[in-house]
C-alpha cells in the first residue's frame, strides 16, 4: 500500500493511492465497476480500456483507476485524483481511502455495511490528521 499527496506547480493537490490485491485483473475490473455502481458519486466516465484504465471526469478533475496485473492471481491497482485545493483534497482523500477498503471487501466476497457513512468517518480522521 502506497499513498502519496503531492503539489503541482499550479497548487493543485494530486492523490495517488496504489493496493496490491491478491485478484487477477479482470476481477478488480469487475470490482471497481462494482464499486462505481455502490458509490453515492455520479461521474462521467471518459475513458474505459477494460481491464486496465477507467477514468471518471468530475467538476473537480479526473478520476482514474488503472489496474496492472502483478502476477497471474494477483493485481495493483492505482488510483490518481487531482484537487483544486488542500481541504478537498483531504475530504477527497478520505473518501478514496474507504472507497480502496470497500473494494477489497467486494474483491474478497464480504458484505458491504454503509460505504457513505464508513466515508465520512475517515474523512474525519482525514481533517484531523492534515488539518
Amino acid at each position: 500500500m502506497t499513498d502519496v499527496v503531492t503539489v503541482d506547480e499550479d497548487g493543485r493537490y494530486q492523490l495517488r493511492l496504489e493496493r496490491h490485491l491478491p485478484h487477477c485483473r479482470e476481477n478488480v475490473w469487475h470490482g471497481v465497476l462494482e464499486l462505481r455502481r455502490r458509490s453515492a458519486r455520479a461521474h462521467h466516465c471518459s475513458c474505459a480500456h477494460p481491464p486496465g484504465l477507467l477514468e471518471y471526469e468530475t467538476r473537480k478533475g479526473i478520476l482514474r483507476w488503472e489496474i496492472a496485473e502483478d502476477g497471474p492471481t494477483r493485481s495493483t491497482v492505482v488510483f490518481t485524483h487531482v484537487c483544486g485545493d488542500r481541504r478537498d483534497g483531504v475530504d477527497d482523500m478520505g473518501w478514496w481511502l474507504t472507497e480502496l477498503d470497500v473494494l477489497a471487501q467486494i474483491l474478497d466476497g464480504h458484505p458491504v455495511a454503509d460505504l457513505p457513512r464508513r466515508a465520512t468517518a475517515m474523512i474525519r480522521r482525514c481533517r484531523c490528521a492534515f488539518g
